[in-house]
């Protein structure tokens, strides 16, 4: 299979029991302390997330997303991705993402993750740091 006939999509969470098996090890492997799997698969069950995927000749990668609502925007917020071969898929997922935040009103996209993203998603300025402690 060639780079074009990778395919991103967002999946249906009807479709999500065919496929949970093979995405949640993408997945977990992204996790912190914030989340475990069965989050994730029960957000994406209750719309609370959305779940988008390449595919060529198999899941390649996965990407949990959500909206949130600010007061004064409306964001889609990357919460977890995970994969190999990423070259393969990010410009072609971040444009289905994106595409769906537009018919989603929203009218930014946000990623908070580790420093490397910055250098990997076009078109994203850092605006702040991430800072976390536990109490």
């Amino acid at each position: 299979m060639s780079l074009s006939d990778n395919v991103c999509t967002q999946v249906p969470k009807k479709d999500l029991f065919m496929i949970w098996s093979v995405v949640a090890p993408l997945l977990e492997k992204a996790l912190d302390d914030t989340y475990n799997i069965m989050d994730i698969e029960e957000g994406i069950k209750k719309e609370r997330f959305q779940l988008f995927i390449s595919w060529n000749n198999g899941v390649e990668s996965a990407v949990v997303t959500e909206i949130a609502s600010y007061p004064r925007a409306k964001v889609l917020r990357y919460v977890l991705a995970g994969g190999s071969n990423l070259e393969n898929w990010l410009d072609q997922i971040q444009q289905v993402i994106e595409k769906f935040a537009k018919k989603n009103n929203c009218t930014q996209v946000e990623v908070a993750g580790r420093k490397g993203w910055v250098k990997k998603l076009k078109g994203f300025k850092e605006k702040a740091v991430l800072l976390s402690k536990e109490i």
